[in-house]
């Protein structure tokens, strides 16, 4: 056990540490990399994984493995990031072969959007290779922030040679300065790799590699002709010469401005087989439902009182069939990328019929959460996150485009921070807006934790608290996680704050499955505003 997780198995062994399967807190799944103690007892080594955690943090989850924790627990420091089922590139290689066609066009684009996710929170990568490329269900995953540095002033200067040889570029080789070209560099060797089965260096010993990437030209003959000439120019000896992240993300569609979030739902439609569904269908088939009505006929009701608490129905796609990531694919590309341009979607956004889990990050224009205002405040999606202005005397809660909660219960959990005012704020389940029920799980500025059942028009029953004092992150994200679980005819209900345990409860009397969502509401006579940032439901024990 370090840091509250329960190690399970290795998954794992680097240069740095080892990683392992763990379980959460929740009883959810994660990647633990436990630093090796020689490098976690050196205070030279401890104030630079601290930055590094600090800027890993900063980095979008658009095909990546995001970091969820981190932290030292005595003489261990361990670094938590969100588990990827799936083999990395280079086994898969070994095992099934080089890729082709729309396989191999759909993990090039999906490494340049996490390439731009990375260098967009000003981190370089500085080991982007095959193992630290995990093929997930939904397509590629890049992993392994452990030597990446913030891209300032100190961190520009030359901290020798780091790295993976075969998939080096020529200026970190020669141990010169890096900058993000490094990582695109590496993104071309890779994309050889897996094109070819070769490394574009050949093999033999490290200096002979080093040799040639200093002074010859890569391998690749054997490379699909259209990817074979991206590759070039990400491979150019001068790194004046390479194109950006976002440059080469654009060339890769086809010349199209493509947010990180668009490119992500393409990447994922083009792994999975799925094809979009057409412009002004559901996943039902059934029409839109036009502006300013409901399905029932009814007059739509204020926002965070719905009757029934499902927003229409967004557009979206057919629930797939699960496939293997060599499958081959539907859809070439580029036909997927203009068929999502015409397509308002929210990439993650689950199908009739409960397909979990269910994941929002507020990435991109795209989405399916109630925004607007009324004399309760405001709700907006902005700059990656779902904002709630409360004003005061106020409560205003929000439901999540979801499916309805299973019969066995959810793990609710979100990423949220108080930026204006005071008041608590949190994530909610088993709700009806129709009626109000609902299940809060709050946390405050100043640290105190609540559980509380509700219903519209009375006065909350607390079930836990206000109590406690949960280590709240001013100014920064903070994760609360909620757990709804049945136990015989009673609900148990328990509730984490930055992976802590901060309360638990049981209701003898529960409200039966509904929906899950977020929440805010001021003290005082002043508004207060809450950016979340992320937001999560999962079966319990899934």
């Amino acid at each position: 056990m370090i840091g509250g997780y329960l190690l399970r198995r290795v998954l794992g062994r680097g240069g740095m540490g080892t990683v392992h399967l763990a379980s959460t807190p929740t009883g959810g799944l994660a990647a633990v990399k436990v630093i090796n103690p020689e490098l976690a007892r050196d205070p030279a080594f401890r104030r630079r994984f601290e930055r590094e955690v600090a800027a890993a943090r900063m980095v979008a989850r658009f095909c990546t493995a995001p970091v969820l924790d981190a932290g030292l627990d005595g003489d261990v420091a361990y670094l938590v990031t969100e588990y990827v089922k799936g083999p990395d590139l280079a086994q898969a290689v070994r095992e099934q072969g080089p890729m082709t066609g729309s396989d191999l066009e759909a993990l090039a684009v999906g490494i340049a959007v996490a390439l731009n996710a990375i260098h967009g929170a000003g981190v370089i990568h500085r080991d982007l290779k095959p193992s630290n490329v995990l093929l997930s269900p939904m397509g590629p995953r890049v992993i392994d922030f452990g030597i990446a540095k913030l891209v300032d002033g100190d961190s520009l200067m030359s901290q020798g040679i780091q790295g993976t040889p075969a998939f080096m570029a020529p200026e970190q080789v020669r141990g010169e300065t890096l900058t993000p070209a490094a990582d695109v560099y590496a993104w071309g060797g890779v994309i050889a790799f897996a094109g070819t089965g070769r490394l574009p260096f050949g093999g033999g010993a490290p200096a002979e590699v080093l040799y040639r990437i200093v002074n010859e030209g890569p391998r690749l003959d054997g490379l699909d002709g259209r990817i074979r000439g991206f590759v070039e120019r990400a491979m150019a000896k001068d790194p004046a010469r390479r194109p950006s992240a976002p440059e080469l993300l654009g060339e890769l569609v086809g010349g199209r401005a493509m947010t990180p979030a668009t490119a992500t739902q393409v990447v994922e439609q083009t792994w999975t087989g799925r094809p979009p569904v057409p412009l002004g269908e559901t996943w039902t088939g059934r029409p839109p439902v036009p502006l300013g009505e409901t399905r029932t006929g009814r007059p739509p009701v204020p926002l965070g009182e719905t009757r029934t608490g499902r927003p229409p129905e967004p557009l979206g796609e057919t629930r797939p069939a699960r496939r293997g990531w060599r499958t081959p694919l539907l859809a070439g590309l580029a036909a997927v990328a203009v068929a999502v341009a015409g397509v308002v979607t929210w990439r993650t956004v689950a199908s009739p019929g409960g397909e979990w889990p269910f994941h929002a990050d507020f990435g991109g224009a795209d989405h399916s959460w109630s925004v607007g205002s009324t004399a309760a405040g405001r709700a907006e999606v902005a700059d990656g996150s779902y904002l709630l202005t409360v004003n005061p005397g106020w409560r205003l809660w929000k439901s999540a485009p979801a499916p309805d909660e299973p019969e066995g219960g959810v793990v609710v959990s979100g990423s949220a921070r108080l930026t204006e005012g005071a008041g608590e704020f949190g994530v909610w389940c088993r709700g009806d807006a129709g009626t109000g029920d609902r299940y809060e799980f709050a946390v405050s500025g100043s640290g105190t934790v609540s559980i509380t059942k509700r219903q519209a028009g009375q006065k909350g029953t607390v079930l836990y608290g206000p109590a406690g004092k949960a280590e709240v992150k001013p100014s920064a994200d903070n994760r609360i996680v909620a757990e709804c679980r049945p136990d015989g005819s009673r609900l148990l209900l328990r509730m984490w704050v930055n992976e802590s345990l901060a309360g638990e409860a049981v209701d003898a009397a529960p409200y039966g499955p509904g929906q899950t969502g977020v929440h805010a509401a001021p003290d005082g006579d002043a508004a207060m505003r809450v950016r979340f940032g992320s937001f999560n439901v999962r079966r319990t024990g899934g």
